[in-house]
């Protein structure tokens, strides 16, 4: 074996090293405050001034060429050149920072000598993409050295960025970028965490192309070709990001431009400075739709994952009967549940998106019925029977139904298509005690919310379709990153965004409960959209969608609190008005 073989063997072994350390169950984060409506924004400037580190120097010892790259790899705005010239000539050349970044929240003391050891503290992992993989307590990363004309250098290092975690949020901010569904009938978003500033268009393009983890085998995928790259950076001109790809332009063919260029839109649009993307393949300039070079952001509406057309009206039962409007301006539904003689006794509904079907849950809770909204002709159908306490039903973009039967601690999770229901199972969930449990609008993912003793748990679970739709299966539970409070109880769980949810939950005080938004991917740390918000009173419900601009709403009994608007005051609830929804 020659060195270079050597070296890369060595390297490739490190980064296998620091993989399986950080392999292994998922730690969670086990203590955080409980503050009045905190929040974090994505559109924030870039913070602090640049920091440009110090190469290395003359005569320095191993531990201190290691410190040196450690910090060298927190230059700002975010760069890997300074780091490089810590490592061998070789090293540097094959050196990827690029692959996977690793945050700690403390370095431990470095140990001298030709192999140094360096312990980790609360390491994360995120891939090649930025989307986090895993958390682990500690972890003890082994950098090799060796002599280079007289001075130290690095030559056995993972390929990976490592930095302090408060460094990694102060630069890094929480994006998506958008897949399609095997069906390719909607687009379904993945977060990631990206650079902030000047990098932010290029890094989620880079993303964009980059291999997916196994773990979205059968939930997304790409129609950007495989090897497909771009170039060093995305430039921004006049509001228009121009996006240039490898690869040969009559090789892509006029469907797949389209949905590379709806990935492309939907992605890009997150950056506040752009107003169009424009494509070119191979050097050739792609025209759009529309017949022209720039393409507009309405680009792929259709494949909105909150649904095309999705109705943004509230739904709830008054007094029995199915009502729907704006808060304090409900009016009953024109279909059979919405008429005063409705032979149907019901305790929680759930709508399809275009609000034209309403599923009902019956009074006992065993049984899920369905009718129309707006015909009042229509028939009241019995999809489910003989269940022992279903929770409310909800539905996905293709008009899927999704509720659970907590069934006495033993969950059933029961999908209904066509108006044909049956049991689906979902390995960590089925059989376990469910109190919770959400379809996202994308139909990719199921958030629920698990009874562990006297605490619960909120996890989430991808689904797996074929490119006909139908379910085939589903990955593990992921836990969702809620700071642990003793005997905290989790009273609801609604969707905030494509890819957040928010949590309402008591808190071991008097009288007061906790509502905070979580990213779906488990990832540590604070959501911009909501935070957290303590509230007084008794709240038992949240009203919430995952659409921009409507307003959320917390519930205790008949009195409404905004989550969006805190300083609006929302006139109570009429009497008898139950089980206040929107659609989804």
């Amino acid at each position: 074996m020659n060195r270079r073989s050597a070296a890369r063997a060595l390297r490739t072994a490190s980064a296998v090293l620091v993989a399986s350390l950080l392999a292994g169950c998922v730690q969670m984060p086990t203590s955080g405050p409980v503050e009045e409506s905190e929040g974090t924004g994505v559109t924030e400037d870039v913070p602090g001034i640049s920091f440009d580190p110090r190469p290395p120097q003359t005569g320095q010892a191993t531990s201190e060429i290691v410190d040196g790259f450690f910090e060298a790899m927190t230059a700002t705005p975010v760069s890997a050149r300074v780091a490089r010239q810590f490592l061998s000539r070789e090293a540097a050349e094959a050196w990827v920072p690029e692959q996977q970044i690793i945050t700690y929240s403390e370095l431990g003391d470095v140990t001298a000598g030709t192999s140094v050891r360096v312990p980790l503290t609360d390491v994360n992992l995120y891939d090649a993409r930025g989307a986090w993989q895993r958390t682990r307590a500690g972890a003890t990363m082994s950098i090799g050295l060796v002599k280079e004309d007289g001075e130290w250098r690095i030559d056995e290092v993972p390929d990976a960025l490592i930095v302090p975690e408060s460094w990694f949020d102060d630069w890094y901010e929480r994006a998506s970028l958008y897949y399609f569904d095997p069906t390719t009938e909607v687009l379904v978003p993945e977060p990631v965490f990206v650079p902030r500033g000047e990098q932010f268009a290029s890094s989620l393009v880079r993303g964009l192309l980059t291999t997916t983890s196994a773990d979205l085998q059968d939930v997304a995928r790409s129609y950007f070709p495989p090897g497909t790259t771009h170039g060093l950076s995305v430039p921004i001109v006049s509001g228009v990001a121009e996006v240039s790809l490898s690869g040969d332009p009559d090789a892509v063919d006029e469907l797949t431009t389209e949905r590379m260029l709806a990935q492309l839109v939907w992605t890009l649009r997150q950056e506040p400075r752009i107003g169009a993307v424009q494509l070119s393949i191979g050097g050739r300039t792609i025209v759009g739709p529309s017949g022209s070079p720039q393409v507009s952001l309405q680009l792929g509406s259709a494949y909105d994952p909150n649904g095309v057309p999705a109705s943004t009206d509230l739904y709830a039962l008054d007094r029995g009967r199915v009502v729907a409007g704006q808060l304090g301006e409900l009016a009953p539904t024109l279909g059979p549940l919405g008429q005063e003689d409705s032979a149907v006794d019901l305790r929680s509904i759930g709508v399809n998106l275009a609000g034209a079907r309403v599923a009902g849950v019956t009074a006992a809770g065993t049984e899920l019925v369905l009718a129309p909204t707006e015909a009042a002709t229509g028939e009241v159908a019995t999809v489910v029977v003989g269940a022992v306490d279903l929770a409310a039903p909800h539905w996905d973009y293709r008009d899927r139904i999704w509720v659970l039967d907590r069934n006495g601690g033993r969950a059933r999770v029961i999908q209904v298509v066509d108006g044909e229901a049956g049991e689906v199972e979902v390995p960590g969930l089925t059989g376990r005690r469910l109190s919770e449990l959400i379809v996202s609008r994308d139909g990719s993912r199921l958030v629920a919310v698990l009874r562990r003793g006297s605490t619960d748990q909120v996890v989430a679970v991808r689904i797996r379709h074929d490119a006909a739709g139908a379910v085939i299966g589903f990955t593990r539970p992921q836990p969702l990153s809620l700071p642990a409070e003793d005997t905290a109880r989790i009273r609801d769980v609604a969707w905030r965004s494509p890819t957040t949810v928010s949590v309402l939950r008591d808190i071991i005080t008097d009288d007061l409960a906790q509502v905070r938004t979580v990213s779906v991917d488990g990832a540590p740390g604070e959501i911009s959209t909501g935070g957290a918000t303590s509230l007084r009173g008794r709240i038992r419900a949240l009203v919430s969608t995952p659409v921009d601009l409507v307003e959320v709403y917390a519930v205790a009994g008949r009195s409404v609190f905004s989550l969006t608007r805190p300083e609006r005051e929302v006139p109570d609830l009429a009497p008898g008005l139950t089980s206040l929804t929107y659609v989804g």
